[in-house]
């Protein structure tokens, strides 16, 4: 019997993570209509799927099996990238692509804490974090360009009506402010 590694739970967290991670990046992929961010979200969307089933296979190889979890937001995420909403209000709702904070705590490095971990394993993980970082950079631009291009929000007719309407009695008492001050001046 095979002596459980300690790493093992989070080869098993990244496998399913990256696992759901690339099912929602390719149903986005797949909803864009911008061939740019297309493209973009369709490269991590392949990155993450061969990051899964890299891990997937480490687990296997030191005797173990993958562990799928639930995750409890995987419904309402799918619903988001799979909607016709414009691709900055997925970026923001998904949480992806956008500005990190740079505190010095560094999460991707951490995996590499356990000194247990193995040469084989510990490449791995290696190439992972530099693939992800690279992911994330991807990702932040694919958000800059969809905040660029965003269009117009569809605006009712009666609440541009209504709009109107506001900025029509502002300027009046401004008019009427100003000619109160032409007054006040010239006497």
């Amino acid at each position: 019997m095979n002596v459980k590694p300690t790493y093992i739970a989070t080869l098993n967290a990244i496998a399913n993570g990256e696992r759901r991670a690339y099912e929602f990046l390719e149903t986005w992929s797949r909803t864009t209509p911008n061939p740019e961010i297309r493209r973009i979200l369709h490269t991590v969307a392949l990155r993450v799927a061969e990051h899964a089933a890299s891990f997937e296979k480490r687990i296997n190889e030191l005797g173990f099996e993958l562990v799928p979890t639930e995750d409890d937001d995987v419904a309402r995420t799918m619903h988001i990238a799979s909607s016709g909403l414009p691709d900055s209000e997925k970026f923001v709702q998904l949480g992806v692509g956008q500005p990190r904070d740079d505190d010095g705590d560094d999460r991707l490095l951490q995996v590499l804490a356990d000194h247990t971990i193995d040469p084989h394993t510990g490449a791995l993980l290696g190439r992972f974090i530099a693939e992800e970082r690279d992911s994330v950079r991807l990702l932040e631009g694919a958000n800059a360009l969809a905040s660029r291009i965003t269009p117009a929000p569809h605006v009712p007719q009666s609440d541009r009506q209504e709009t109107l309407a506001d900025i029509r009695r502002q300027l009046a008492a401004r008019s009427s402010a100003v000619s109160e001050l032409h007054e006040v001046g010239g006497k």
